[in-house]
């Protein structure tokens, strides 16, 4: 990256003596999952995108700059992930320099990725199934973005070490909550992933509603919809998994609002369990997560719709004490 001016008018003063600066990384992401990484004119690696804040600018805005500046795409910035300090370097002129790096994930807004600057050869997006080789510090920030559940990396804190290894991969459980069989198979809440599309489709519309609006043999529109909510950290989409089969899914939405004295709240959307593992309360466990979960991320309240003719799900509701509170309205838009 060329040197800021502002560093350049340090040197003046200081030399080659070490510098201690404050760098921002980007994860951005955009509908289809992929991320994106620009090949760096210094090393040639690819690498997430990166930059060097000026003084007095803050870091959310130092960064969505640098993503412009860069690749000439728009982004906006999501959730701090990662705040680690790099090992001190020395450039072949001679100068020295040590940064403090605050890692984000991001979301595409707009634009088209490109080489933007001269800072690098190429830029481009890649699924995370096809990723290039990339600098061992990027590969490192975006397996910890990857595995973000809440809580950020902090290097050389003394329970990060063992919180990053008890969740190696996004997609592991998020909770146990029940057992299918006598032997105690069991039953967890994960992140869905594209492989299950399919199976939460056929559980949508294995109702008498859903059967006339969903259809699981054909996953065209599904697929880009997953990736979507899949990109979103607003978004929540989870599975029951018993064993490897899916036996039940939630949509979990985290909505800011400026109501309420600004409060978040908790959307939860197309409930379901499979008719083979209703009766073992897992819906209902699985809505009392839910309802943890949105409290663990600050929101002030739950809600959630049913249908007026499903009086059964409106008493199951009311029974985890939800309130009818509300008379709900839709309005079906046609498409051109």
């Amino acid at each position: 990256m060329p040197t800021p001016d502002f560093v350049l008018a340090l040197r003046e003063r200081v030399g080659s003596h070490p510098l201690w600066l404050t760098g921002v990384t980007a994860v951005v992401r955009n509908s289809r999952g992929e991320v994106l990484l620009a090949r760096r004119v210094d090393n040639g690696q690819w690498a997430l995108v990166s930059g060097i804040l000026e003084p007095g600018e803050q870091p959310a805005e130092g960064l969505r700059r640098e993503i412009e500046e860069e690749t000439g795409v728009l982004a906006r910035i999501e959730e701090l992930t990662g705040v680690w300090t790099l090992p001190a370097q020395q450039y072949p002129n001679g100068d020295r320099a040590q940064y403090l790096d605050l890692c984000f994930t991001a979301t595409h807004l707009s634009g088209e990725a490109r080489v933007n600057d001269d800072e690098s050869l190429d830029v481009r997006w890649f699924a995370l199934d096809d990723l290039p080789e990339m600098m061992e510090r990027s590969r490192v920030r975006l397996d910890r973005a990857l595995a973000f559940r809440g809580r950020a990396w902090f290097d050389g804190a003394p329970e990060t070490t063992d919180w990053y290894a008890a969740v190696p991969d996004d997609r592991g459980p998020l909770a146990v909550l029940g057992y299918a069989d006598p032997a105690g198979g069991e039953v967890v809440l994960r992140r869905a992933t594209a492989a299950d599309v399919g199976a939460i489709v056929a559980l949508i519309a294995d109702d008498q509603l859903g059967a006339t609006r969903d259809d699981p043999a054909n996953l065209a529109a599904y697929l880009p919809a997953f990736a979507a909510i899949d990109a979103d950290p607003a978004q929540l989409l989870v599975v029951l998994d018993d064993g490897g089969t899916v036996v039940g899914t939630m949509q979990v939405s985290f909505i800011p609002g400026l109501s309420r004295g600004g409060a978040m709240r908790g959307q939860i959307e197309a409930v379901r369990v499979a008719a083979s593992h209703r009766g073992r309360r897992l819906g209902e466990q699985m809505i009392r997560w839910a309802v943890e979960e949105s409290g663990r991320r600050g929101c002030a309240l739950v809600q959630l719709t049913t249908d007026k003719s499903r009086a059964d799900a409106q008493r199951f509701y009311e029974r985890l004490g939800f309130t009818a509170s509300h008379e709900g309205f839709k309005m079906t838009l046609g498409t051109t």
